[in-house]
Formats: structure tokens, C-alpha cells, sequence
């Protein structure tokens, strides 16, 4: 596989993933920000796109800057601005039961969309929207549970099962996912990574004509997904895939597996 300072020179923009990438848990990779950092002295294009349902992109930008990572509003792509695109062309002027952060009841709304708030209103909805967050309840659950009976369409934010975290793993949207769709007996659209929604928002908004390198820590949603939608995409050892489970993935291959991201950019 090439080495860093081929990878460096070979692109003009960079999507880079967050959690497992940029830090884990609260916790910053070391050498990350650092190989950001020198990413933008080169003068090339940075969108960050991230799976996390729960901020806002206000908030991971204020989150960027504590770890000492430059960055504006228009680089961060999370899922919730992908699930606010998705919904605003498809549900606008409806109703939805949200099971997901203040955040992400945000997006919706901001997409157009009323959130159900009365537990008799739940199967007149229109959309389920489901994004893992912290004070994920049985109550959310139920609700989305009991619409997705009633045949209102459930849309996720993603399928990521795990979320990698400074004391370990966490259960992700993909787990939120399978409780609703094992209840329900539905099939969930899932409109984060993998998706091609959230690559192409991201591809457009580093606005270079050039190569674009796409960089995470899952083979699945990360490398996968990129693959894709017609982008090289590296792969991190920093977060939740192992390099023996790079070895033995079978799926699309990515052109670089590194330690980090600065031994992938080049220390």
C-alpha cells in the first residue's frame, strides 16, 4: 500500500470521520489533530462527516476547537444534517416521532416536519426517526415501536452497532435499530453512512474538482460506503476495526490501513 507521504500528496480534499478517527470518547487520538492541521497547510479541502446522531453541527465544532482542530460549521456533516435533507425532501409539512437528542428533534423540525409529543397522536405520525442518544428511553422505544406497527415509515440515522468510548465500546443507532425492527417487523431505511445521501452532501461541500480521500475506522459504513460512491477510502486502526479484522474483511478494500491518522498523513 502507498506510503503517508503518498497518500498525503495523491488528494486534493479529505472527508474525514470523527469518533474512532479524530478521538475516542472524549479523548483526542494523539497525532491527529496535529495531522489535520497539516492537511490545511498544504491547502487542501476538509469536510468532517461523522455518524453521531446526538450533536448538532454547532456542537462538534465547539468540540473541534478543544482539541485544538481549526474548523467551521459548513466542514461538519453529521447525520442529523443528513436526516434533515432527507426529510425535507420527502416528509415536510408532516409529523414525526423522534427518538433522538434535542439535537436531532432540531433537524426535524427544522426539515419541516411537527414532532409528536402526545402519545395518542404516535400512530397518526408520518415518520418514525430514530438516532441513538444518551438518554435513550423504553418510553422512545415504545413509541417508535407502536407507530412502525401502525405502518408509519421508520427512517435511522444509521446502522453502526458500536460506538468506540474511552472506557469502551457503546451500542450505536444500528442496536436502536434492531430493537425496532425485531418488535416491528419492519425494515428500517437507514440514511447516515453507508448511505450515498450523506457522501454526496459531504463531496459537494469540500467543492474541489480533484482525487478525494474518504478516512474512518469502520470497513463497513466508512470504507464500504465510500467505496461506494466512487471514492478511495483509507482505513484507521484507532477506533472499533482491529487489523485482523481488516485482514480478513472480504468487502471493498481500502487503499491504505495505518496505525492512525497521523501515521497515515504523515507524522
Amino acid at each position: 500500500m502507498p506510503d503517508a507521504d503518498a497518500i498525503a500528496e495523491r488528494y486534493e480534499g479529505l472527508i474525514l470521520d470523527l469518533d474512532g478517527c479524530l478521538w475516542v470518547g472524549t479523548a483526542a487520538v494523539p497525532g491527529a489533530p496535529e495531522a489535520v492541521d497539516r492537511w490545511r497547510a498544504a491547502d487542501r479541502a476538509l469536510v468532517f462527516l461523522t455518524n453521531d446522531p446526538a450533536s448538532a453541527p454547532e456542537d462538534v465544532l465547539q468540540r473541534l476547537w478543544s482539541h485544538g482542530v481549526r474548523g467551521a460549521v459548513h466542514e461538519i456533516v453529521t447525520s442529523g444534517v443528513v436526516m434533515q435533507e432527507y426529510l425535507a425532501d420527502r416528509f415536510s409539512g408532516g409529523a414525526a416521532v423522534v427518538v433522538g437528542s434535542p439535537a436531532m428533534a432540531r433537524h426535524v423540525r427544522a426539515a419541516g416536519l411537527k414532532v409528536v409529543s402526545r402519545e395518542a397522536h404516535v400512530p397518526d405520525a408520518d415518520v418514525v426517526v430514530l438516532a441513538g442518544h444518551a438518554d435513550l428511553s423504553y418510553r422512545e422505544l415504545t413509541w417508535a415501536v407502536r407507530a412502525a406497527c401502525a405502518g408509519v415509515p421508520v427512517i435511522a440515522t444509521g446502522r453502526d452497532r458500536l460506538v468506540p468510548g474511552e472506557n469502551g465500546v457503546r451500542p450505536g443507532t444500528g442496536a436502536v435499530v434492531a430493537y425496532v425492527e425485531y418488535a416491528a417487523g419492519v425494515d428500517v431505511v437507514a440514511v447516515g453512512k453507508p448511505g450515498p445521501d450523506a457522501w454526496r452532501i459531504a463531496r459537494e461541500r469540500l467543492g474541489v474538482q480533484g482525487p478525494v480521500l474518504a478516512v474512518g475506522d469502520r470497513l463497513d459504513s466508512d470504507v464500504g460506503g465510500a467505496v461506494a460512491a466512487g471514492l478511495d477510502a483509507a482505513l484507521v486502526l484507532s477506533g472499533v476495526t482491529s487489523r485482523a479484522e481488516a485482514e480478513a474483511w472480504k468487502g471493498a478494500r481500502p487503499v491504505a490501513v495505518a496505525d492512525d491518522l497521523g501515521a497515515l498523513l504523515g507524522g
